[in-house]
This record gives structure tokens, sequence and C-alpha cells, in this order.
């Protein structure tokens, strides 16, 4: 039995990055989280703030709580972020395994 417990939490741990509930970009010195709008879906019971099935971006250093959305976030067609003017990059993975 324990065995197979070690097992279960170094497969979770093991877990690729797509398994990560959100994406993290480098915007300038700002790091920001994006969080899909399922996470705030009010229908899911989940939800405990924010519930308006919207995507929300955050401030992984200043906010690590996810209660202030940031504002000044825009997205292009193309898929590019973009935070108070300045693009952003999507972390590299060794830049999530750090957080």
């Amino acid at each position: 039995m324990k065995s197979l417990l070690l097992a279960i939490c170094i497969a979770a741990i093991a877990t690729p990055a797509s398994a990560r509930p959100w994406a993290a970009f480098y915007c300038g010195k700002v790091q920001v989280a994006l969080i899909p709008g399922k996470y705030f879906d009010p229908t899911s019971g989940n939800c405990k703030s924010m519930c308006d099935g919207q995507t929300h971006y955050f401030d992984l250093k200043n906010d690590p709580e996810h209660k202030r959305p940031l504002s000044k976030v825009r997205t292009t067609r193309n898929g590019d972020v973009f935070f108070n003017g300045k693009k952003c990059r999507e972390f590299k993975e060794k830049e999530y395994d750090s957080l």
C-alpha cells in the first residue's frame, strides 16, 4: 500500500507542463500568470471569487493568491500577450520549475 501511495506521489510530481492549470509569462520584469476562464466558472462549484467564467491574468510575485486580476493585459489575434505595453514571453520549462 505504501509503495502505491509513493508511486502516485511521484507521478503527480513528474507531470508534464501541459498538466499545469495556468501559463506564466515574463512581461518585462513582471511575471504574469494566465488562468483560463474554466477555473472561474460559476457552475463548477469550485469558484470562490470572480465567478465570471472569464480568463484572468495575475501578478505572480505580488499577488500569489490570485485575488487581484491585472487589467492592462492585451492579447492579439495571433496569440501574443502584452502587459502595460510590453510584449510577454512564456516561461521556459526550467523557469516553471523554479517557482
